[in-house]
């Protein structure tokens, strides 16, 4: 498809609400030699990785490490709602809803690892105001112009 199209295609991480019995690698194994080998890029759903850790039972923060960051060109944040099911909480990825803190912090600790990446927020259901979106927005580039800062301000000092 990419030599067809003349240009990189990004593929994204998924929100997982079941898991695999048994596999023969990770998923972040899986996208790190899918990358690897086609030469597309990533795009790193970082809510999807909340989502996923939380539904299955990983550490986020873990997987974003193990993600081959050098592949990743693009980042994503959503919302997401919880729902109860058979004694459990399961967090379901809505695009309908504000990005949660923890979804914040998370994408944070990504930043720290894949540098600053351009970012969108997904939000493709039950559109609030445009107030609403732009506040999200600028809870990223507050995000991003922090750490940024800072990290130029840590490499000008050394």
């Amino acid at each position: 498809m990419q030599q067809y199209l003349g240009r990189r295609i990004l593929i994204e991480n998924p929100s997982l609400y079941v898991a695999f019995e048994a596999s023969e690698m990770s998923e972040t194994q899986f996208l790190n030699a899918l990358t690897l080998r086609t030469g597309c890029g990533l795009i790193l759903d970082v809510n999807n990785v909340y989502v996923s850790a939380n539904n299955i039972g990983y550490d986020a923060a873990g997987y974003i490490r193990e993600v081959d960051c050098s592949a990743v060109g693009e980042i994503h944040l959503a919302g997401h709602h919880l729902k109860q099911l058979g004694g459990r909480t399961l967090l379901i990825d809505d695009h309908a809803s504000r990005v949660s803190d923890p979804v914040w912090d998370l994408y944070s600790t990504t930043l720290q690892l894949t540098g600053r990446i351009p970012t969108l927020i997904e939000w493709d259901n039950d559109v609030p105001s445009l107030d609403v979106l732009v506040d999200e927005a600028a809870k990223a580039d507050a995000i991003l112009d922090s750490f940024f800062t800072r990290e130029a301000d840590r490499v000008r000092a050394a």
